[in-house]
């Protein structure tokens, strides 16, 4: 019965260590994402006309 126990308790040590890179990726993949999508939204805060200089073009028709 004690060998039982104890390849029971192996199992479940060794499917918890094999569980925790799955959600370490899963964290890092989600915080990537955010990441992501804030520097997508910082890339737009800079590229809008309202920041850009005004160019004035010179008159082509003379």
């Amino acid at each position: 019965m004690k060998s039982n126990n104890t390849s029971f308790l192996l199992s479940f040590l060794g499917l918890s260590i094999a569980t925790s890179p799955f959600i370490l990726g899963i964290l890092t993949l989600y915080a990537l994402t955010e990441l992501m999508t804030e520097l997508g939204k910082a890339s737009e805060e800079i590229f809008r006309s309202e920041r850009l200089p005004i160019l004035i073009f010179p008159n082509i028709d003379r």
